[in-house]
């Protein structure tokens, strides 16, 4: 009989993360996948070990440096990723210390680094005995030092955030983003209603809560692979945050309307106006990359939304057969994703600031091949799942101020009443982790101006 190590499944991904540069995401799907004899515990605490340890890794080096004379850095790859998750099940997961420190000490020498075992012993003993008495920098003389040792966020981003909200907010937000979140989906209302769904889910022996602000968004808890269920097979539902089901509901998509989806992968946000919109519309959902056109197929006809039209096409392109011709257009423009840090942890060590700068021109030349697209009269929202002013509301404001054919238009008709913000009537909103408990957000709605009779 095979016996299969969930910590040592988790080191591996890890490191395909270090020296790979492979996604946590993908790494981890893979690694599941290729040990599926693994029981639904073990997969659950392989995903808890390799997201928990990358949310927290900055925090995690700052504690172990305090007892060990080698700077992590320094350390072996493999070692790096031992210690690390040792000391987070230690810290995070209340494992007894003797527990995560003999399966540290076994899983170095069944990689082969036996001779490093006594230092994974000695320092993980030391570190059991004293990370409750870490100092961390001072909170008052240091703040940005502060957030980005505690919470695990690159002091680049906090020190944005910090120049943008008060310490308390950015505090709160950096906590949120430590949490472990939910999986939200979006009953597909064209084959089944939300509440019959939630009872299906249930027989199929998964928990389930209704979303904060949409009918049609569920949580669920319990489920390791939601593509194993019965309910996911047959097209009742699709896996999108209720952030990204937000912006979609914005369109205002309504029945018979054109709508472009023009930077649509991985393709919730188009299903969700298609299931709005009905069968008398069609929506034109486009991607860059050739792979990510197949997974919108696979997608809608899973869903059977015939609707859905997916293709091939560069959003940064204005395309003459595209002037003027639809009724709405999305843009969820690619950004630097600083407001999804819960799911995709990874995204703290890959992002610098300087890739702001290369960032905020595609999404402007994108917002103006889009505008193009737009008939006068007609739609368009701009959104993208990052916290940053430039990318967000100062884009926004230049896009206004360069494309006169365009007003702000009034969100508070298109969102639920329960978000509550003073820039809705503006025509605008950001949503944040630790106050909407969604992913972060940004959503603006634009109006083209009707054609002068």
């Amino acid at each position: 009989m095979i016996v299969i190590s969930p910590r040592l499944v988790a080191a591996e991904v890890l490191l395909s993360v270090i020296q790979q540069q492979e996604y946590n995401n993908n790494a981890l799907k893979r690694a599941l996948r290729q040990n599926g004899a693994m029981s639904r515990q073990d997969r659950a605490f392989v995903t808890e070990l390799v997201n928990g340890t990358l949310r927290n890794q900055i925090c995690l080096d700052y504690c172990l440096e305090q007892f060990s004379h080698t700077p992590v850095k320094k350390m072996k790859p493999l070692v790096q990723v031992v210690l690390r998750m040792s000391l987070y099940q230690m810290m995070f997961l209340s494992v007894p210390d003797h527990a995560a420190i003999n399966e540290a000490v076994s899983l170095v020498k069944k990689k082969g680094l036996g001779s490093l075992a006594g230092f994974v012993n000695g320092v993980l003993r030391s570190a059991a005995k004293g990370w409750r008495d870490v100092a961390f920098p001072d909170k008052e003389k240091s703040p940005a030092e502060y957030l980005e040792k505690k919470y695990s966020h690159p002091l680049w981003v906090v020190k944005m955030w910090l120049a943008q909200y008060p310490f308390a907010f950015v505090e709160a937000l950096c906590a949120a983003d430590n949490e472990k979140p939910k999986v939200s989906i979006v009953a597909n209302t064209t084959k089944i209603s939300p509440q019959a769904l939630k009872d299906q889910l249930e027989a199929e022996g998964v928990q389930v809560e209704e979303g904060h602000f949409l009918p049609q968004v569920l949580s669920l808890k319990g489920s390791a692979d939601v593509t194993k269920l019965p309910s996911f097979q047959a097209g009742l539902f699709h896996v999108q945050d209720e952030s990204s089901a937000l912006a979609a509901s914005s369109v205002g998509g309504k029945e018979g309307w054109h709508v472009l989806d023009a930077c649509a992968a991985p393709g919730g946000k188009s299903f969700f106006l298609a299931e709005q919109m009905g069968k008398n519309g069609v929506v034109e959902s486009r991607d860059i990359f050739p792979h990510k056109v197949e997974l919108l197929k696979e997608g809608a006809a899973r869903l059977h939304l015939t609707t859905v039209q997916a293709r091939q096409q560069d959003a940064s392109v204005a395309l003459e057969e595209d002037k003027e011709q639809f009724d709405a257009v999305l843009v969820d423009a690619p950004c630097s994703g600083l407001g999804l840090l819960r799911k995709k942890a990874d995204i703290r060590y890959r992002r610098k600031g300087e890739d702001l700068d290369s960032l905020i021109p595609l999404q402007r030349q994108i917002l103006t091949a889009a505008a193009k697209a737009v008939r006068p009269g007609g739609v368009l929202v701009y959104s993208t799942c990052t916290i940053c002013k430039k990318e967000n509301e100062g884009n926004r404001t230049w896009f206004l101020e360069n494309h006169p054919d365009f007003v702000a238009e009034d969100l508070t008709p298109y969102l639920p009443q329960k978000i509550e913000s003073d820039s809705l009537q503006d025509g605008y909103v950001t949503l944040f982790p630790h106050i909407h408990e969604t992913d972060g957000f940004f959503i603006a709605r634009f109006r083209r101006k009707e054609a002068e009779k």
